[in-house]
């Protein structure tokens, strides 16, 4: 559920109150999984359900933070416009910084987990202090080099960024198969 569940949250943090419709259609999640979530949710206290959809409570932005702490995700950002830097043509984009750290020589395989978990396009960055730039893993170049006003995008939706913190941008078609992307990815990250 962890999956389908933070999908649900985070979808209920950006856009406020919604309906099982609604959420089934943004997430990609099926409206009868959704009503299941919506249920557990609400038994954990996480949503209020009223009659123009569930909302978030200050329970559930507890839960959800726990959730993303867990998972190894210190911020995550909902931002479409990075499908420039793939060309791909997706509908949903996040960018993430994590705590683990994703090894040159695993970048590989990790976008394979990435990509079979229904992701379209992923780019692993690390932060690197001495340059003030995300380094490209795998390429060896600086993203703000290649794409200057997405890197001061990055920037500004990752605030707080360490020395060596990674960073993943995922793209695709649903928030569902980006957030069990991610999932997958971070679960196999060493």
């Amino acid at each position: 559920m962890a999956a389908e569940a933070i999908t649900i949250l985070l979808a209920l943090k950006r856009h406020g109150r919604m309906g099982r419709y609604s959420l089934s259609s943004i997430t990609g999640i099926g409206e009868g999984v959704v009503r299941r979530v919506l249920n557990e949710l609400r038994e954990q206290g996480a949503i209020r359900v009223m009659k123009g959809g569930a909302e978030l409570t200050s329970r559930g932005e507890e839960i959800l933070s726990a959730m993303l702490s867990n998972a190894g995700i210190v911020i995550i950002n909902e931002d479409e416009e990075f499908a420039k830097v793939f060309n791909c043509g997706c509908k949903r984009c996040y960018a993430l910084v994590t705590r683990r750290s994703f090894d040159e020589s695993d970048v590989v395989r990790l976008r394979d987990i990435a990509i079979k978990n229904g992701a379209d396009a992923v780019l692993f960055l690390r932060y690197d202090c001495s340059q003030n730039k995300f380094l490209i893993l795998r390429l060896g170049t600086y993203f703000e080099d290649m794409y200057k006003d997405l890197g001061e995008r990055l920037r500004g939706l990752i605030m707080n960024i360490k020395c060596d913190d990674s960073v993943m941008i995922v793209c695709g078609s649903t928030n569902y198969q980006l957030i069990k992307s991610i999932m997958g990815v971070l679960g196999n990250a060493l």
